[in-house]
């Protein structure tokens, strides 16, 4: 799934203030750390400002495969800080997978505790995270671990094969992400990763896919998108406030909007959002 140019190794960006991104690095190890990438005080008075707002209760979590987290979506024009991150990551996205991007969704996400290892996608289609985290975290407390290298079919399949998934941070040997505030980690959602000795950890996520071009990669594409929306979720967020693809997203022009909406994925997000309607109704 390397979608590289061979004869490129890197690529700048015609703005200073981004870096150089090493597509050879990144496509080895599968993962890349972009140093003071973002101004990270404005996005977290946004976040904590989403948080407050956004959740139905502060102390409810939810829980997916030994994960714990809280979430809101920061796609709305209350979230223009998300909003114009989202813009840039985009780029970096085509970049990296040599072609025209698809969003998913940014979001607020408070993690608590360990985490196993897991991988965030197994859909066979080329798809990028970009997680922020709002918070100095090093081995000790909490950084995001990662095995180099197992977003690759062989060996990620050795480690399932090993039993690896769902395993403790600490059961295999690993590299932490050590990050500051306004790092930006990027990493191929097929690769293995977790985290361990933390507390609540603030993090700000979106993620990418190919714009599919055949029949083949529009049904994978689709298949992505129904598993991050299944019918039954309840996020435990403020659903009419904080929309996965709100009025404002669908009227902004984003090239992006026609693509999703021809590809169903705004009806998938409205069908989880309404059934998470019918979870905030009062009992008669």
């Amino acid at each position: 799934m390397n979608p590289r140019n061979p004869r490129s190794t890197k690529v700048t960006t015609s703005a200073a203030v981004d870096p150089a991104i090493d597509l050879d690095y990144f496509w080895a190890f599968g993962f890349l750390v972009l140093r003071r990438f973002f101004d990270p005080r404005p996005l977290l008075a946004e976040f904590e400002q989403v948080m407050n707002d956004g959740l139905v209760s502060s102390s409810d979590l939810s829980h997916s495969d030994g994960i714990h987290f809280q979430y809101v979506p920061m796609m709305t024009a209350a979230t223009p800080v998300s909003l114009s991150l989202l813009d840039r990551l985009a780029d970096v996205a085509e970049r990296l997978l040599g072609t025209s991007v698809l969003p998913t969704r940014a979001k607020a996400v408070r993690y608590s505790g360990d985490t196993p290892w897991h991988v965030d996608s197994v859909v066979a289609l080329a798809s990028i995270g970009f997680a922020a985290y709002l918070d100095p975290l090093a081995a000790g407390n909490g950084a995001l671990r990662v095995l180099p290298g197992s977003h690759r079919g062989e060996f990620g399949d050795a480690i399932r094969a090993l039993g690896g998934a769902g395993m403790h941070a600490m059961a295999l040997p690993s590299h932490a992400v050590v990050t500051e505030p306004g790092d930006m980690i990027v990493f191929d959602e097929h690769l293995f990763h977790a985290s361990s000795g933390g507390g609540v950890r603030r993090q700000w996520r979106m993620d990418y896919v190919r714009d599919p071009v055949d029949a083949g990669a529009e049904n994978n594409t689709i298949e992505y998108f129904a598993r991050i929306f299944p019918p039954d979720w309840d996020g435990g967020y403020d659903i009419d406030r904080y929309p996965s693809y709100g009025p404002d997203w669908r009227a902004s022009g984003r090239p992006a909007v026609e693509r999703l909406e021809a590809l169903g994925v705004f009806e998938l997000a409205a069908r989880q959002e309404a059934f998470g309607r019918t979870k905030r109704k009062t009992p008669e």
